[in-house]
């Protein structure tokens, strides 16, 4: 008989030998982490004639709980959902002492399972139907750290793990520590060829960037140097960058465009007026990004008051790192051109002052005026018009500077964009502008109205802050009487300064016998004003009436009874009612010279000392 039992356990110990072997070579047959993972558990299970089901679970060091890395037998979408710590349940607790622990009944299993958290304990309900009946869990071992945990479950009452079934599972533990070590180094040195893979694509693309970005900037940088027109710079980075590319000049009008069928430029124009008024509170930017409208906007040339703007217009933003590239290349060659035509205007600026001042001095050159004139493209017989431009003195200095600088530029873009012919300097901290006309003194009045017009409604689209007083000197025949109508342009700025606000513009001829009151103190001018006025105004103080504008407009058109009254939009009665009251309130006759001189003076000076 005792051979007998001999025999049977050699019997057993041959059959869990070649049992080891089998689960060894199935564990050594794959690199891959996950499958060996599988594998080890599968197998495990197999040879263990008790086992219904098992779980493998691994050390996550970053959540600092034990994950289910494979299983069988049980529903995996839940099992897999399973985070046990150290010491929880009968896993945890085998992990925590690094040794083998069997439950071997359903209540010692039913007594470890409570320590389970409620989330865990209800994940574990909906994967398995039932509880086990015995529960052997077998800590992996390596290098003296637990790493896992395999974990077997028996459901059959028929069935029950023996010391061999342990042993065999420790022996199993043994080597699956060993094949997911191998695994795991698998996995990293994977991992390691795969970055050095991607390494080596980054490098290739970067080269192939760099190199493209090398020849893209040697093209525009030929376009430059060649002085090429935008339309180039706008093809060519097209071109390279497979967006469509626009220049505009500092008002939003288009200069140049990639694509002939212009897209719609209004809400480009709107954020370039609106960056130029950003700028005027020292806001500057490199770059105006507006995502909606899918449009990118770049100033050129400087930032304190940019020459231009170039725009990306594209659904596909934002840029890379080779487009942002080749932008800001062609946004320094477009910048340059700029500059450049810039510096050519400052150049017939400086021409324009010396020939002012040669038309001033007293001992002025007839060879310099000659070689002045054909410089700047004038003709000496033209009719001349001076313009003064006065910047208010009370603005701070860098706010002065954007003045000065937006005067400039809407001067360009209307030279540009118009036909009047006209020259600009600076004269101190005034600006001065010397239209010249062929046609006459009633041509040139036009012309150099229109262009103030424009002047005005180019500059409120910027901002509603009046940038300057504008006075206008009479047009005169030949560049020699030029000294005349300068001398009224800044005539007329001394009256405005003294008597209006920013914004104001006017003709010399337009102030009158006003200019006589230049000599005068205001103290002794809003007395004299306020001597003949004054009755009315208390008049309309207390009554609320409308008297005191019927008198200006009624002055203003002349004593034109009929033409006064649609003004004001009352009938002609009314009108003649209104006027004999404030013949009558006045104590004045407008039949009467003297009344009407000293009347008409008196509103003018009410008009400009206290309306302005």
């Amino acid at each position: 008989m005792a051979r007998g039992l001999l025999e049977n356990e050699a019997e057993l110990s041959k059959r869990q030998l070649h049992l080891l072997m089998q689960v060894s070579t199935i564990f050594n047959s794959s690199l891959d982490f996950y499958a060996v993972i599988q594998s080890v558990i599968e197998e495990t299970v197999s040879v263990i004639d008790a086992a219904d089901g098992g779980v493998l679970f691994l050390y996550d060091d970053e959540r600092k709980r034990l994950k289910v890395a494979g299983s069988t037998g049980f529903r995996k979408k839940t099992v897999n959902e399973v985070l046990l710590q150290s010491g929880e349940s009968m896993t945890g607790l085998a992990f925590e002492k690094k040794e083998t622990l069997h439950f071997k009944t359903n209540l010692e299993v039913e007594e470890a399972m409570k320590t389970m958290t409620p989330q865990n304990a209800t994940l574990y309900h909906q994967s398995a139907d039932d509880l086990p009946m015995s529960t052997i869990c077998i800590p992996i071992i390596k290098e003296d750290d637990c790493t896992g945990v395999i974990v077997l479950d028996q459901f059959n009452l028929e069935k029950e793990f023996t010391k061999d079934d342990i042993r065999l599972v420790e022996a199993i533990s043994s080597q699956a520590a060993i094949a997911l070590m191998n695994a795991n180094l698998y996995r990293n040195k994977e991992a390691s060829l795969q970055k050095l893979k991607q390494f080596n694509k980054t490098m290739i693309n970067q080269n192939e960037s760099l190199s493209k970005s090398v020849e893209t900037h040697h093209a525009l940088s030929d376009i430059g140097m060649n002085e090429g027109s935008f339309q180039e710079i706008c093809s060519y980075l097209t071109n390279s960058i497979g967006k469509t590319v626009m220049i505009f000049d500092p008002f939003g009008e288009v200069k140049a465009s990639s694509n002939s069928e212009w897209p719609s430029t209004e809400n480009l124009q709107k954020m370039i007026l609106k960056h130029l008024n950003t700028i005027k509170q020292k806001k500057h930017e490199v770059e105006v990004f507006h995502a909606k409208e899918d449009f990118l906007l770049f100033p050129l040339g400087r930032l304190s008051f940019p020459l231009g703007y170039l725009a990306i217009i594209s659904e596909s933003l934002p840029l890379t790192r080779f487009e942002h590239s080749a932008v800001f290349h062609a946004c320094t060659v477009a910048g340059l051109q700029l500059m450049k035509q810039e510096a050519e205007h400052k150049e017939r600026q400086r021409l324009t002052g010396e020939l002012i001042i040669n038309l001033l001095s007293a001992q002025e050159e007839e060879a310099d005026l000659s070689y002045l004139a054909d410089r700047l493209q004038a003709d000496w017989n033209d009719f001349f018009t001076v313009a003064v431009l006065d910047v208010p003195q009370e603005v701070e200095q860098g706010h002065e500077e954007w003045l000065r600088s937006c005067i400039h530029a809407s001067i360009s873009h209307l030279l540009q964009k118009g036909d009047t012919k006209l020259l600009v300097t600076e004269w101190g901290r005034q600006i001065v502008i010397l239209f010249h006309d062929a046609h006459g003194v009633e041509s040139s009045i036009v012309s150099v109205n229109r262009f103030i017009r424009d002047f005005k409604a180019l500059t409120s689209s910027i901002t509603s802050e009046k940038m300057c007083r504008i006075g206008i000197g009479k047009s005169v025949k030949g560049i020699r009487a030029l000294d005349q109508s300068f001398s009224e342009a800044k005539k007329t700025i001394k009256f405005l300064e003294r008597f209006t606000f920013a914004g104001y513009s006017s003709w010399y001829g337009e102030i009158g016998a006003l200019r006589l009151l230049l000599n005068n103190k205001e103290e002794e001018l809003a007395n004299y004003a306020l001597e003949y006025l004054s009755p009315l105004l208390a008049y309309e103080k207390r009554r609320k009436g409308e008297l005191f504008q019927t008198l200006f407009v009624y002055l203003s058109t002349g004593q034109d009874i009929k033409n006064a009254s649609e003004q004001l939009h009352v009938h002609v009665n009314t009108m003649n009612y209104r006027i004999q009251r404030i013949q009558e309130i006045l104590s004045i006759n407008f039949n009467d010279p003297a009344d009407l001189l000293n009347i008409q003076v008196a509103c003018n000076i009410y008009r400009y000392l206290f309306e302005a």
